[in-house]
């Protein structure tokens, strides 16, 4: 029994449901119309010749002011509301002024007064023993106000049994609708509380696991980046030896590569100056040269259960030798990152991979024939691995549904970054 009366008041739980400090608008508004609604009806008591004799009307417009006063404060205070209006107001009311306490509209106001404490109560222990305190009042009230009738009107006031059944269920469903709906109210503020909790730590961990995707990306470029940079630096030992070899009896081959090495140094700084400031991460490199062929071969890998993918090449492929290693490796991770969305995100049956090598840029698109395979969204992180990676090469990507079917990725990338 302890237990369950804990449960029911949520003594046990760590939520705290915030209160205004000031009355809100609509709690005035709620107050002050339940109030004009109750002096309303005491004054067409008193203006109806058999009633007005028994209708005080000052102090029951008194008694309703005061109600009203406390009513707009039940969120603010929501303890003490349900207290001095549900227990001292309701008790004192109907004991010196009868009528107050009985119009249905004052009886919507101590239902709010002791719905609000449920639903408000920082101090859920407290609540239960104030609640425990204003039923037991209560209690007291109606029995002495029982005794009294009988006392005063022996031959007129014989309730039977039934008027007692009635008294008692229509109390139970009045106090207990109240305590019901404000617990209900209660739990649903906590369960809210909750969820935007567990999503702003859904939020935090996604925001985590991107930065710790660009890192990781970042120092997988770094990789890239030595590898390209050991590249060129050993190409250019060589043709410095060789330079030096022929300096007295070739002057002509060493001066072409002493070119060279002009050549291959202006390569190297530029790469270094596109990506230093952006390093990030995906997988191995692909060496120059080699991309195209791991492109291929990666079309041919993805083309299974059901998912036939093709490549295609647009322009000179010799023209991929003039890529970059890491220019190389970001589209080989670009368009697998692509076909890998497209397996798991797509219901797709054909996809294509296409490079298309100009003048100025390199080109790399992937797209598509498929919808969206519903609630299968991912984390986002293949995006923005794919953006940061573009943008450490001073390219753009373009990515998004396509205007008949499908989803299309667009990349270009400059085909020599500018020292």
């Amino acid at each position: 029994m302890v237990e369950a009366l804990r449960g029911f008041f949520g003594m046990d739980e760590d939520f705290v449901r915030e209160t205004p400090r000031r009355p809100s608008l609509s709690d005035l508004v709620v107050a002050v119309v339940l109030g004009v609604i109750s002096m309303a009806l005491v004054l067409t008591y008193d203006g109806i010749a058999d009633l007005s004799g028994d209708v005080d009307v000052w102090p029951n417009l008194g008694a309703i002011a005061a109600a009203v006063a406390l009513l707009a404060y039940r969120r603010v205070f929501p303890l003490s509301v349900m207290v001095l209006l549900t227990g001292v107001h309701f008790v004192a009311a109907g004991s010196a002024w009868p009528l107050v306490a009985s119009m249905p509209s004052m009886q919507v106001v101590y239902f709010l007064a002791m719905y609000t404490a449920m639903a408000y109560a920082r101090r859920r222990d407290t609540l239960a023993l104030a609640t425990g305190a204003v039923l037991l009042a209560m209690m007291v009230w109606l029995v002495a106000a029982d005794s009294y009738q009988r006392s005063i009107n022996p031959d007129e006031f014989q309730p039977t049994a039934w008027y007692y059944v009635a008294t008692l269920l229509l109390n139970a469903a009045y106090f207990g609708g109240a305590l019901w709906l404000g617990r209900n109210a209660w739990r649903q503020a906590r369960d809210a509380d909750v969820l935007a909790q567990s999503q702003a730590l859904v939020k935090a961990q996604a925001q985590q696991l991107a930065e710790q995707a660009v890192l990781a990306e970042r120092l997988r470029i770094a990789r890239d980046l030595h590898d390209s940079v050991a590249h060129h630096i050993s190409l250019i030992g060589i043709q410095t030896a060789a330079a030096r070899r022929a300096m007295e009896s070739r002057p002509a081959a060493a001066a072409d590569a002493l070119r060279d090495v002009e050549d291959m140094s202006r390569s190297a700084v530029a790469e270094l100056r596109s990506l230093l400031g952006s390093l990030r991460d995906v997988s191995p490199t692909t060496g120059v040269g080699g991309s195209m062929e791991a492109l291929r071969a990666l079309a041919d890998e993805a083309s299974t259960d059901g998912l036939v993918v093709t490549f295609e090449l647009v322009g000179d492929p010799a023209g991929a030798d003039d890529l970059t290693t890491t220019q190389g490796g970001a589209l080989v991770r670009i368009a697998q990152e692509a076909l890998t969305n497209v397996r798991r995100h797509s219901t797709a049956d054909h996809a294509r991979v296409v490079v298309r090598l100009g003048d100025d840029c390199t080109e790399l698109e992937v797209t598509d024939d498929g919808l969206p395979v519903p609630r299968s969204g991912g984390s986002g992180l293949g995006h923005v691995g794919m953006r940061e990676r573009v943008a450490a090469l001073g390219g753009t990507v373009d990515m998004g549904p396509r205007s008949s079917r499908g989803y299309r990725v667009h990349v270009r990338l400059p085909r020599k970054a500018h020292a």
